[in-house]
């Protein structure tokens, strides 16, 4: 707690009470006197031997706060550079994905139409090689009604006969 906390807890809202607890600091002896006269730190920082900062506390340098704020905010700066380059690095790669995605789906349509081509002319030569077929059969069934009663077939030996 702060050295007014026990001030701040009494009060209870009129000012006379807040006025008689700084009159009596006021009208107290100085406590510790600090002497800013010759004593400097490395970084041009007082230090004084009188203050409590001498004790524990070190003292504040100053110059290296406002280097640690300089190196920070160039720091986010450069971050700030990157993740804009890697955005349209992003935005670039997309737009490329999405010409690559449109060249397949055109070469997928492009290969479904074809497929389907190609199936119909299979499906008519099928059914060409059918008709043939028929047609076949029914030459076939004319030649031997037409021929087969004038001439008879003789029986074809067999090669294992011929070993004999």
């Amino acid at each position: 707690m702060s050295d007014r906390a026990p001030i701040d807890a009494s009060y209870n809202g009129s000012p006379n009470v807040m006025m008689r607890a700084w009159q009596a600091k006021a009208d107290a002896s100085p406590e510790k006197v600090v002497s800013f006269l010759g004593l400097e730190s490395r970084n041009g920082a007082v230090v004084t031997t009188d203050s409590p900062n001498a004790v524990g506390i070190p003292t504040r340098e100053w110059a290296s706060a406002v280097d640690l704020i300089r190196e920070a905010s160039e720091a986010i700066r450069v971050g700030e550079e990157r993740a804009s380059e890697l955005e349209a690095q992003l935005a670039q790669v997309v737009a490329q994905a999405d010409l690559e995605i449109r060249r397949l789906e055109q070469e997928i349509a492009t290969g479904a139409q074809n497929l389907a081509r190609s199936e119909e002319r299979a499906r008519l030569a099928e059914a060409r090689a059918t008709e043939a077929e028929e047609w076949l059969v029914r030459l076939h069934d004319a030649a031997v009604e037409a021929f087969g009663s004038r001439v008879k077939l003789a029986p074809v030996a067999s090669p294992a006969e011929d070993a004999e």
